[in-house]
């Protein structure tokens, strides 16, 4: 499909959307979401670079970890699930 072929399926499709109110708000909501530049994050900074520090000494080695299932039995026994 061209690109005015596209442009002509959207605009035909438009028309339609927007003589129903609902549809005609989600598609605003779209076009919201679309122009957004930046957002700023829910998470602080400082757990970014917790888990940053946490990452570079697993890398290193400096640290235990455990896996999967190990960490389900210490939870099983402390937390009782």
């Amino acid at each position: 499909m061209s690109a005015i072929e596209l442009r002509k399926k959207i605009i035909e499709r438009f028309n339609l959307i927007i003589q129903d109110e609902s549809k005609l708000m989600v598609l605003d909501g779209v076009f919201d979401s679309m122009n957004v530049e930046e957002t700023t994050s829910l998470v602080p900074e400082e757990h970014y670079n917790i888990v940053e520090e946490r990452r570079r000494k697993y890398h290193a080695g400096e640290s235990d970890g455990l896996t999967w299932d190990e960490l389900k039995k210490k939870l099983k026994k402390k937390h009782g699930f």
